[in-house]
């Protein structure tokens, strides 16, 4: 379940990435938990179904990607 979870989040973020309405709605949310579920909310509004923990993986990924750039 959680590759497919991963797979839908991924999709998903394709979606925001080409949807400048997302974006603006997303880039609005200034707490980490609230933006977390707002991810979800959105994800499931578009048909796509990932858990909170995906995106905090998802997030974390992202941030240890970022660090493992600049070393």
């Amino acid at each position: 379940m959680a590759l497919m979870a991963n797979t839908q989040f991924e999709q998903f973020r394709t979606l925001v990435l080409r949807d400048a309405a997302l974006q603006k709605e997303l880039d609005s949310v200034n707490d980490r938990g609230e933006f977390v579920g707002r991810v979800v909310e959105l994800g499931r509004v578009n048909s796509f179904e990932f858990n909170n923990e995906d995106v905090i993986e998802a997030m974390r990924e992202a941030r240890r990607s970022w660090v493992e750039r600049w070393k």
